[in-house]
């Protein structure tokens, strides 16, 4: 390992907020700031967010970690980045938005979902593009929709963007995206997600001329400028990474390996695995990961931390950790099983393993001696139930067993949601004790393009060498229980999924 006194610097822009992290070059952490803003959903199903909101974010979280680290900005040495995915939005000339950030929940392309799939049959699209064409989550769908219903707007976008492609444009004023973004946008052939396909391009409508060009995730894009290290203190000439989507830093910082998963439990659920090539069980998504010639597998739920938010918000009527401990004491109250109460967390419909934007959460199961308590276990455990429907398809994807979980995020502060999700998988549970895996892993990536770790192998190695984990372990005497109601709640999407059309349709 090379150049110790490097500081690599992990910036991770979320959903919710941007998180910046200061490490050396051994793996210490120095120092975290963090700053908050909130996506907006102007109609009924679209998500959506400002793209300054990120830079402001990555501005405060940035001079936060500074502050917490006792170093300067410009101490700096190189820049990593992970960001929510896919996020994308019309940029002009300067990188600058011209409409907000379409999220990758976001459901307001179905209609163009249907006429790309009238275009390209859905089992030739999965076996070139690898992944499923669905609303928000397949990007070529939300550009697809820039391009029909913002003609004002597309008239005038000289590149599509990606979350990285935004804050790297304003950092270096270089535009580009990475092989994570490029793997998700419906747009490559998953065997090669380094370079745009020209075929797909032209047979879905959109303009390759449009697309930045695709840069490794550990590759320097561009050094900092001079206005964006006006703005945020950064030293002009600061190395930049591509960076890549969270899920795959965060796969990175948890030191993910063969036959181990990393679980990132947020707002929503991603589990995530590295495999050597794409694979053909298409209830999970294929993504690129760091280096080429290697890929991750990901399963995912849509609304499973923004389920318990939900109640949280709208059940309980509050809000904060208050509201959160709340909601515990409740939960633990009740017995498992919830009293006969079943939850399915699907509030902006579900992915991996249903793909269906139009599923629908419900509570199966009320009767007039309901309570709060089992509402408030049941939410625990309905999502717990998503988590193992997604972790039902591992083995098949991985082409092996997995034989650790490691889980990270803000939902395994929780101790009773992580018992639950534990006796639920019947499978231990091993929660990092550093959870910042996403800028930590965006650090490792900076680390690698400054030539301080020679290559991923290096990095994931830091990676398990730093923070400890504790392990939950499940109970096998609720075994026979929770394998009883997975049952039912399997059964509860295909017995309801035509309710819930007709229901969607009416709103």
């Amino acid at each position: 390992m090379a150049g110790n006194g490097v500081l690599l610097l992990g910036l991770d822009v979320g959903t919710s907020g941007a998180k910046a992290c200061i490490f050396d070059s051994e793996g210490r952490h120095l120092g975290s700031g963090r700053s908050a803003y909130q996506p907006s959903a102007p109609k009924p199903g679209w998500a959506e967010c400002d793209p300054e909101l990120w830079w402001r974010g990555v501005v405060a979280a940035l001079r936060g970690a500074c502050d917490d680290a006792g170093v300067s900005s410009a101490d700096i040495g190189c820049v990593g980045l992970g960001v929510l995915f896919p996020a994308v939005m019309p940029l002009d000339e300067n990188g600058r938005a011209l409409y907000p950030a379409i999220l990758y929940c976001d459901q307001r392309s179905t209609t163009q979902v249907s006429q790309l799939e009238a275009r390209i049959p859905e089992d030739e699209f999965l076996a070139i593009a690898g992944n499923q064409l669905v609303p928000g989550t397949c990007a070529v769908s939300s550009i697809a929709w820039l391009r029909d219903e913002r003609p004002d707007i597309w008239s005038n976008t000289k590149s599509i963007g990606w979350a990285n492609t935004y804050i790297t444009a304003r950092l270096t004023g270089e535009i580009c995206a990475d092989p994570s973004m490029a793997a998700l946008s419906g747009l490559v052939d998953i065997r090669d997600p380094w370079q745009w396909s020209l075929d797909l391009c032209g047979r879905l409508g959109i303009d390759p001329a449009l697309l930045p060009r695709i840069v490794g995730s550990a590759e320097v894009v561009a050094t900092v400028t001079e206005s964006a290290s006006g703005e945020s203190g950064l030293k002009v000439g600061t190395p930049v990474v591509a960076g890549a989507g969270d899920v795959p830093i965060s796969a990175v910082g948890a030191g993910a390996g063969p036959g181990m998963a990393a679980y990132v439990v947020g707002s929503t659920d991603c589990v995530s695995l590295p495999m050597s090539k794409p694979t053909d069980d298409h209830r999970w998504v294929n993504c690129a990961y760091v280096t080429k010639g290697q890929w991750l597998g990901i399963g995912t739920t849509t609304s499973t931390g923004v389920s318990v938010e939900w109640f949280v918000r709208e059940i309980l009527g509050t809000g904060g950790s208050a509201g959160y401990a709340l909601m515990t004491e409740l939960a633990e109250s009740a017995p498992p099983g919830s009293n006969g109460l079943l939850f399915t967390p699907y509030l902006q419909g579900e992915r991996t393993p249903i793909w269906d934007p139009m599923a629908r959460g419900a509570f199966t199961g009320l009767t007039a001696s309901t309570t709060r308590a089992d509402m408030a276990r049941a939410v625990f455990e309905g999502t717990s139930f998503a988590l193992k429907h997604v972790m039902d398809c591992a083995e098949s994807v991985a082409g092996e067993p997995v034989k650790e979980i490691r889980a990270l995020g803000g939902g395994t502060k929780n101790d009773l949601w992580n018992r639950v999700k534990a006796d639920i998988l019947q499978t231990s549970l091993h929660v990092l004790e550093f959870q910042e895996a996403g800028s930590f892993g965006a650090a490792l990536l900076a680390g690698i393009g400054e030539g301080v770790y020679s290559d991923l192998a290096e990095a994931v190695k830091v990676a398990r060498g730093v923070g400890g984990v504790r392990t939950v372990e499940p109970n096998p005497a609720l075994a026979d229980t929770y394998r009883e109601l997975f049952g039912i709640y399997s059964d509860v999407y295909p017995r309801t999924s035509a309710i819930n059309q007709s229901l969607g349709g009416a709103t």
